[in-house]
């Protein structure tokens, strides 16, 4: 038996001491036409016809007591002031709480399967979080996918611990990180573990659209007063981009805002999106997410890693399938600044090293 997988759905709730409330759909809107520039095309987007969007914003404007979006004959629509403040708060709420919803649901997915443990089929996957991981659930469809969003060497913990069969890591290309990889060498012993291959993706800068620092690489981040938002330390990311700036002999005292952090690539590119900070590095898929530029500088490669022992279950061989699927794949190279090449294909970690 196959039960569908439990999502959680976060929303804001407008009402005022009257008990007034606006519309579900308000944000969605907004977003929409901030998106699209058009209300016609906006309410398409949200599955509403013209006058039902334009009642909600008729709504919202008398709500307010002020416009939320300007309609300008020749142009098409736009946010008032008013409309980007509100869409860029909801922006940072769905940034920051994404992945701790997901952990939510998938703890109520976990409860579920318990119950129906003798009935449905449940892999679990420990993994740092990510938009290629996200779609597993939805390709390997034999199982009941249940993930859980860890760090790197915490989703190895795990592994050893027989808490997974499964757990997915992350390891810079062109760079080594002395601790990190020692780290590493400690949780995979060549011979109780195996490595498959996954994604490679690429990280960098992320700017407000037009680049308005002109920056070019780590270096420009001290020379001016510019505003970064990073991330939070032991976290891949953030291991990677301390060796960099160690490498190139950047003082982090220099770069303002350097110890103000966020836990995920979409809430660093919530922040630069929403004017919070200038600049934030990470992931190019959270960049395009957001319509930011984006300064790419480096790869990681993300990883898998599986007990030697459960190698030739079922369940693993499944998820190997997928991984080298063709469908799977086509999805994973859609996203911006990944690659998905050689997706299951055993590897040796020192292989990747450079």
């Amino acid at each position: 038996m196959q039960i569908n997988h439990l999502k959680l759905v976060p929303h804001w709730r407008f009402e005022d001491s009257d008990g007034r409330r606006l519309h579900v759909l308000f944000l969605p809107l907004l977003e929409a036409v901030q998106k699209r520039r058009k209300l016609t095309a906006a309410a398409q987007d949200c599955e509403l016809s013209y006058r039902h969007a334009w009642n909600i914003l008729q709504d919202a404007d008398a709500f307010f007591g002020s416009p939320v979006v300007i309609k300008e004959r020749g142009r098409g629509a736009g946010l008032t002031t008013l409309g980007e403040v509100l869409l860029q708060a909801n922006q940072r709420f769905d940034a920051r709480l994404h992945t701790q919803m997901e952990s939510l649901a998938m703890e109520l997915n976990a409860k579920v399967h318990k119950v129906l443990s003798d009935q449905v089929s449940v892999m679990t996957i420990y993994a740092s979080h990510g938009y290629a991981v996200a779609l597993i659930p939805k390709h390997l469809s034999d199982y009941q996918t249940e993930l859980h969003y860890h760090g790197s060497a915490d989703a190895l913990k795990a592994l050893h611990a027989g808490s997974c069969k499964v757990a997915g890591f992350t390891l810079p290309l062109h760079h080594q990180i002395g601790e990190q990889l020692l780290r590493y060498q400690r949780l995979l012993d060549k011979n109780d573990v195996h490595i498959l291959r996954f994604i490679t993706r690429q990280q960098g800068l992320m700017t407000a659209p037009g680049n308005a620092f002109s920056l070019r690489g780590l270096a420009d981040l001290a020379k001016q007063d510019i505003r970064l938002i990073n991330r939070q330390p032991y976290s891949g990311t953030r291991e990677l981009f301390d060796q960099m700036l160690l490498e190139e002999g950047i003082n982090t005292d220099s770069i303002k805002g350097y110890d103000q952090y966020e836990y995920t690539h979409t809430a660093v590119a919530a922040q630069v999106a929403t004017g919070m900070a200038d600049v934030g590095f990470g992931m190019q898929a959270a960049a395009a997410r957001f319509d930011l530029d984006f300064i790419p500088i480096t790869e990681d490669a993300y990883l898998w890693a599986v007990k030697a022992e459960a190698i030739h279950d079922n369940d693993v061989q499944s998820f190997i399938e997928m991984l080298s699927s063709d469908a799977f794949q086509a999805e994973v190279n859609s996203l911006p600044g990944y690659q998905c090449e050689r997706s299951g294909e055993a590897v040796k970690l020192g292989d990747l090293l450079p």
